[in-house]
Formats: C-alpha cells, structure tokens, sequence
C-alpha cells in the first residue's frame, strides 16, 4: 500500500451486495479462503454492537475518488504527480483510485421506504430450506399458481409433482417476505447469543474485489485487515450518519486446516 502524503478525505458510500478461524482477541476482519466468506472477531461487534443475526455492510469511497478525478482538482493533481500517471488518461485513473481507495464497515440498516416503513425483501434461504418450504406449502403454492405452472410445463392437465416441479426457486415469488437490511446476515458457529461474538458473514462481490490482486493465490489464502476501532467516525452514508469502522491490511495467512 502507497503511503500518500497528502491523501485526500473523500468519503464513503455503501457498496452494493456475500469461516472458521480460532479464537482472536485483535479487532480484525478477516476475509476467508472459502470464497465470499467473512469472519469480524468479537471485539469488532461489540464496538460495533452486533449480535448474532444482525448485518454488516461494506462501504468505500471510491465513487468520491472518481467524482474527484472527473473535477481534477489541486488534490488530484498533487497525488497524479507523486504516482507519476496523468489523471486525465484512465490507466492514471486506475492508478489514483487503487492507490486512494479506503474500506470501512459499518452496522446494517433496515431499509424503509419515504414513509418510513419497513421494505419487505425474500427471505435468504437455502435450497434445502426453500424445498422444505415447497414442500410444507405445495396445497397453497398450486392453488395460486396452478395455471401459471401449467402454461410453463405446457400441459394443462400435469400433475401436482409435475408442476411443483417447474418452481423456478430464484425467481418465483412464493417464499416468505421479512424486512430489509443493508449489508450481509451475521451467523456464529456457537450457540451463545448476544453482541460480542466471533461472527461470520457472505458477501461475494467484496471478497472479490479485496483479493483481486491475488488472483488463484486468492481461495487459499487468509486476507486479514485491522479493524481501525479508535479511528470510527461518523459520516453520512447514502443519506444516513453512520458509524463507519476504517479496516487496514495487515496480512495474508494460510488458513487452519482441521486436522492437520
């Protein structure tokens, strides 16, 4: 990382969203080797007071970054010349926002809609879970979709395993509706509950993009950032002052293997 002089403050915005590790008494986030898979120690989600079930969402400023670059200000120009790149071309560009570009988390929020009611979103399950669901509903399920199913399978009279069959689980919209949050759902390996937990959490396109530099390396390696606790501000994030929770490379480190 490219230590810059006069780095320039440009805010955050919130990053569209995807485990194991043994006991760590550091405030660290921890970016797995299982792809989209997260670990926050626990004395990240006390700081950030986040219990088991609650979410965590991503945000940088890398859209403030390029606003920065489209205006080409006495900042812009003062980092270009200590990269050595021009501004103006995109591989300079490029190279001031990978040099500038800063990570932080902060507590998910629900989302509501101008009137400040809940937005109801479909409940994140697994196959498993929306099978079950399939299967516990089916009477319902055909009697509000019978004929839907029907014209997808292209037989009128199919029977009820036949349409049950035709489900698209991605994008039917049979399963139950819960409340929205930004960010991603916490889950522990533990049965305690309460805030101050090892927790883990998904989120693809964020692990991608904080790996991105170690190409095949990047599925059997460990990424592990400090969480900068005493460095938390609050800053409006889309429209909302949040607390925001700045993270730092630390390390890359091969992951426990169980047994070995």
């Amino acid at each position: 990382m490219m230590n810059l002089g006069n780095k320039v403050s440009f805010g955050f915005s919130a990053v569209v969203a995807g485990q194991k590790t043994s006991g760590n008494n550091e405030p660290q986030l921890i970016v797995n080797s299982t792809k989209g898979k997260f670990t926050v120690t626990s004395p990240v989600t006390r700081a950030m007071g986040i219990a088991v079930g609650e979410y965590i969402q991503f945000v940088n400023n890398i859209a403030q970054i390029e606003a920065a670059i489209n205006e080409g200000g006495d900042d812009i120009k003062a980092i270009a010349e200590q990269l050595g790149v021009d501004y103006t071309t995109r591989e300079g560009a490029l190279a001031i926002i990978d040099a500038c570009t800063q990570w932080a988390i902060v507590k998910g929020q629900a989302m509501l809609d101008k009137l400040g009611n809940p937005i109801m979103v479909s409940a994140r399950l697994t196959k498993e879970e929306k099978q079950a669901f399939v299967e516990k509903h089916k009477a319902e399920i055909l009697e509000a979709g019978r004929e839907e199913l029907a014209a997808r399978v292209g037989n009128p009279d199919a029977s009820d395993d036949e349409l049950i069959a035709a489900i698209d689980f991605e994008n039917d919209d049979i399963f139950p509706k819960v409340p929205g949050f930004t960010g991603s759902k916490t889950a522990s390996t533990s049965n305690a509950t309460g805030v101050g937990l090892q927790l883990g959490f998904t989120d693809s396109n964020v692990w991608n993009a904080l790996k991105k530099d170690l190409g095949d390396e990047a599925t059997k390696k460990n990424r592990i950032f400090n969480v900068l606790l005493d460095d938390a501000v609050k800053t409006v994030v889309d429209g909302k002052e949040l607390m925001i929770y700045p993270i730092e490379f630390k390390e890359d480190t091969d992951p426990i293997r169980v047994g070995k």
